[in-house]
């Protein structure tokens, strides 16, 4: 409890209630009174009579009046209280209900703590009241005449306050937010001569006033220990109410948590366990005080979790109840009295929080798709069957055409689209590294490894889809292990004995001729018959007849908007240009001439003018590669045209190098090392 909450539950000043007990003429009285059981006649006259002249507007000797009890006097007269009689105000069941909800967590708390109170005294004939700040009777226990218990209770439902029924201790109390105690005739209400009360204020955790408790008995049964008895109840509910304000607090934080969250005893029994560590163990019933060893278990053979260890993020693979394996990532610190703290989060969830953070997913549907040919539709109603399905996919077709975009369209609409897309090109990767990309490493496992391991990409995409493009130029080694994890669906990282299971769709695409490369010997003739079950074969752009305007305008458009220019269109002989040509690079290829084309022209029309010369360069390009018996003077050539495609590409794309690789159609690395052979520098381009 703050230190300003013990405060406010002191007893009021020296001056005020603890006056009577200590000073002047009321010294002997209450001594009198706690040791004899019997009032003093004369100063409880005095009282009476002091009372009697205020009533009557009379001066009184202050002396006799504590002073609290005076304060109260004038606010009871200010608010026009009853002198006599008995005066109430009840509530209706209705606006009671509505006060006992917002009050159901003083309630709660408070009741239990007056029923022991209650027994610890009896038999006595008092009775335990309980208000809220508004001063409702929300619940009363006791033993006197009338008083009753709960719901049936003939006081619950009635008001206190100073208006209404003038001087009480929970009158006062809610006023001046002290505890203060009332006794016999210092009540303003000549009813209630023959009581005592005693009250004391609660307060919540924000040290804001949310009632009274309070003890009311006949008078001569009074003493001072009463008054102790209640300031000490007042302060086990608001110490229990902060204490179980707090402990909801930190129970919500925990469910809250995308975490895990264990705390073990010393004998490894389980304390506490937050609601998403019951989801992941997939348990709906109260585990604590078994062991959580019942639970799950470790299956690597050693003691999980070792007691008194600290660790962070450490790997393991927990045997639950029912017989699943659950890949997790764990945290453990020791806690006092020799228990321990487990956090855990399950592998296949950290890996889409990974894959979510570095744009691992799919972008484009079948929608993106453009095309109207015979061709195109067939493939897209190809695709879309493959997409109702998780069977491996093996997507076959030219460079440029397009592979990747149909292999996300399959995922975004199969069932695995909330899942990863993980795409890896395997002949991008250098061949030593191909496994560790493809199924992970242990620590360890080669010179340069993670001191933790990493997982690969089968881990990272579990639950999703794995996109091995050009798998054609997967090394051999490489091949085999590819062949298990799709026949078995369980990965061995690098340098490690025990294998975990992946959920993962495999869909793989490739320009080569896989029947060629198996009678080669440079593909798996088993690998390929196993890719071979769902086969998409994705036309080039030369054989989907009037597809070539629609992407062409679409590019165009595009490109307007990212110039900033007012470009609406190609005239038909640019069209007829753009028709008759044999597009060897494809769909990537008819991307590039137009975005260089839309650099270049003036609009608002592409005539073939503006056309021309581009894809004269391009059919050149494509000799002089294609033809490499060609005469050695057609190699300058060559090499000059690549410097002004890069050139021109870098000048689109205001040098950066990701859109500039994408459009010329190779990876980083080479253009890399073509900017530096053709001495470009970046940093002219981004002026």
């Amino acid at each position: 409890m703050s230190t300003s909450a013990s405060k406010k539950l002191r007893c009021l000043s020296d001056d005020e209630i603890t006056a009577p007990f200590e000073k002047s003429a009321f010294e002997s009285f209450y001594s009198e009174f706690d040791s004899s059981g019997t009032s003093h006649s004369v100063l409880w006259k005095k009282i009476r009579e002091a009372r009697a002249a205020y009533h009557n507007g009379q001066q009184i000797d202050s002396s006799l009046v504590r002073p609290h009890i005076l304060r109260s006097w004038n606010r009871s007269r200010q608010g026009n209280a009853p002198v006599s009689g008995l005066p109430s105000v009840r509530l209706s069941n209705t606006e009671m209900q509505r006060i006992i909800k917002r009050n159901e967590f003083l309630l709660s708390t408070a009741k239990p703590i007056m029923e022991e109170l209650l027994a610890n005294i009896h038999p006595t004939k008092n009775c335990l009241i309980l208000t809220d700040s508004n001063g409702a009777y929300i619940h009363t226990v006791g033993d006197g005449f009338g008083f009753g218990r709960g719901a049936t209770s003939p006081l619950r439902g009635l008001v206190s306050g100073e208006a209404i029924e003038g001087t009480t201790a929970m009158g006062i109390c809610r006023v001046e937010q002290q505890a203060t105690c009332v006794l016999g005739c210092e009540h303003y209400n000549y009813n209630f001569d023959g009581w005592s009360c005693s009250a004391a204020p609660i307060f919540d955790h924000r040290n804001e006033f949310s009632g009274t408790i309070s003890m009311t008995m006949e008078r001569d049964c009074f003493n001072h220990h009463v008054f102790g008895l209640i300031i000490a109840a007042a302060k086990a509910v608001t110490e229990q109410m902060s204490l179980r304000h707090l402990l909801q607090e930190t129970r919500t934080i925990m469910d809250i948590l995308g975490e895990a969250v264990v705390v073990l005893d010393k004998s490894g029994g389980i304390r506490m366990m937050n609601k998403y560590a019951k989801q992941l163990f997939r348990i709906d019933s109260d585990v604590s005080g078994r062991l959580f060893t019942e639970v799950a278990e470790s299956v690597e053979g050693r003691k999980f979790p070792e007691p008194g260890i600290r660790s962070t993020d450490c790997e393991c693979s927990l045997r639950l109840e029912d017989g699943t394996i659950l890949q997790c990532l764990y945290s453990s610190s020791p806690v006092p009295e020799g228990g321990l703290c487990l956090t855990l989060r399950e592998s296949r969830r950290v890996n889409q929080l990974t894959n979510r953070m570095t744009r691992a997913k799919a972008i484009y549907k079948f929608s993106d798709i453009l095309g109207e040919a015979h061709t195109t539709r067939q493939t897209i109603m190809m695709a879309q069957k493959a997409s109702e399905n998780s069977m491996t996919t093996l997507i076959l077709g030219e460079s440029g055409v397009g592979k990747e975009l149909f292999a996300q369209a399959i995922h975004n609409t199969s069932a695995r689209k909330q899942y990863p897309f993980i795409v890896i090109n395997c002949g991008a990767i250098p061949r030593d590294l191909v496994q560790s990309e493809l199924f992970g490493y242990e620590a360890g496992a080669f010179t340069g490894a993670a001191r933790q391991g990493a997982p690969g990409k089968f881990e990272l995409a579990d639950g999703g889809t794995l996109f091995l493009d050009e798998i054609g130029d997967m090394p051999l080694a490489a091949q085999a292990n590819l062949l298990r994890v799709l026949q078995e669906g369980e990965v061995t990282r690098v340098g490690g004995k025990r294998s975990r299971r992946v959920d993962v769709r495999v869909v793989a695409a490739t320009h080569r001729d896989l029947v060629h490369c198996v009678e080669s010997g440079t593909f798996r003739h088993d690998l390929y018959y196993r890719l071979n079950v769902l086969v998409i074969n994705v036309p080039p752009l030369r054989q989907r007849e009037g597809d070539i305007p629609l992407l062409a305008d679409f590019f165009l458009r595009k490109m307007a908007s990212s110039l900033g220019k007012e470009l609406y269109g190609f005239t038909s002989g640019a069209i007829d240009a753009l028709e008759s040509y044999e597009w060897p690079g494809n769909i990537r290829e008819l991307e590039n001439i137009i975005e260089r084309t839309a650099v270049m022209a003036n609009g608002p029309l592409i005539g073939s003018e503006d056309l021309l010369p581009a894809l004269k360069q391009t059919t050149n390009q494509v000799g002089a590669v294609s033809n490499p018996a060609q005469s050695n003077d057609s190699t300058p050539n060559c090499d000059e045209m690549a410097k002004q495609i890069l050139f021109e590409t870098l000048h689109a794309t205001k040098g950066n190098v990701q859109a500039t690789a994408k459009k010329i159609g190779v990876s980083r690395v080479t253009l890399y090392a073509q900017i530096r052979r053709y001495g470009f520098s970046l940093d002219s381009f981004r002026t």
